[in-house]
């Protein structure tokens, strides 16, 4: 065959064919593949799973895994503009850094998954723009008492959503939602007398807070640990605060510098458990002994796992994590015209390995 000569081309192989758009799972199809009502797949799958009407566990188990195998996904929107209930406990706990809000947001995932419900963690203090777009079906909020406006946002946001409000203040009262009362202020005092019995001088350890209206300083634990540095002739009161940079790393830096600097703590009240955590790392890895020279205290609860050497001792609520998911929980399952309730937490002594026994 000559150059000139034309040569005869192979077939074209045929251009692949476009797959077909994909048919979206309806909730009929998740019903027929359970083989259950569509009525009881939408209870299911739309967190009313804890109401007769959803049947027996064993129903339930077959919707969600015919979900599963299906590739079912809930239109969380339309569902909560149909029922009322977005599915979902939201926690405003405005950071991550205090072990509290880490160790109730373990307890409320746990709890609330068992009645079919989400958990959402919030972890700046924007929860009221996001509340009033969000279908929660409960909400706990934290930092109403420290944000300016606080409550009266409380209530704008009972009025304005269907949200199941949990306000964590020792200034409020229930209304339409209810309040968890649990003021850690006496319990300072208390921790400042005991310390002071044994020490010349006690020291209250706490996180800078730049970002707040008067820093630190202002903070009603502080103020709380100012007053009764005074009654007990203490002074100057402010220069018993020693702050430290607000991660749980830095304060453990700082911590330990502080042990090994010329003016060494003897007793401590520490703001949170995150800073009593430092305190006793920092105290080990500089070779102080606690509490034969450094006693210390946390202001409210130290979960288990961040107590390498022993437990620490620390004012707080009895159950609390338990005693905060019940409420939680509850008012996610049963908010259609149920008064606000008032739930008060005392707080108490738990003694641990870095305080001395009481005489």
């Amino acid at each position: 065959m000559s150059d000139s000569e034309s040569t005869t081309s192979a077939p074209a192989s045929p251009a692949p064919a476009t797959p077909a758009p994909r048919t979206p799972v309806t909730l009929a199809d998740v019903a027929r593949a359970a083989g259950v009502s569509p009525a009881t797949a939408s209870f299911v799958l739309s967190g009313r799973g804890g109401v007769r009407s959803a049947g027996s566990a064993e129903t339930k188990a077959k919707v969600r895994e015919a979900a599963r195998v299906l590739g079912y996904v809930p239109h969380r929107h339309a569902q909560a503009m149909r029922t009322g209930r977005g599915g979902g406990i939201v926690l405003a706990l405005g950071t991550l850094e205090d072990l509290w809000g880490v160790q109730l947001a373990h307890q409320v995932r746990d709890d609330a998954l068992d009645r079919d419900l989400s958990t959402l963690v919030l972890v700046d203090e924007g929860w009221y723009e996001y509340l009033l777009g969000a279908s929660a079906d409960a909400a706990l909020i934290t930092s109403i008492d420290f944000v300016e406006g606080g409550p009266e946002q409380v209530r704008r946001l009972a009025a304005a959503t269907q949200s199941g409000i949990v306000a964590f203040s020792a200034l409020m009262e229930p209304e339409s939602f209810d309040v968890v009362a649990s003021s850690p202020l006496p319990a300072i005092r208390e921790a400042y007398s005991v310390l002071r019995a044994r020490h010349d001088r006690v020291h209250l350890l706490a996180p800078e807070m730049p970002g707040r209206p008067g820093g630190t300083l202002a903070h009603s634990r502080t103020t709380a640990f100012l007053e009764a540095a005074r009654e007990h002739g203490d002074g100057p009161a402010e220069r018993l605060v020693h702050l430290t940079p607000a991660s749980s790393r830095d304060t453990f830096r700082a911590a330990a510098e502080w042990l090994e600097g010329p003016e060494r703590p003897e007793a401590v009240v520490c703001f949170t458990g995150y800073q009593a955590v430092s305190l006793r790392l920092a105290a080990e890895q500089v070779g102080v002994d606690v509490p034969g020279e450094l006693e210390f205290l946390s202001i409210g609860d130290v979960p288990a796992e961040s107590e390498y050497f022993g437990p620490i001792s620390y004012y707080g609520v009895d159950d609390v994590f338990a005693r905060l998911s019940q409420v939680l929980v509850s008012r996610a399952l049963d908010r259609e015209g149920r008064p606000g309730e008032l739930h008060t937490f005392d707080w108490e002594f738990f003694p641990g390995t870095t305080t001395r026994e009481q005489e």
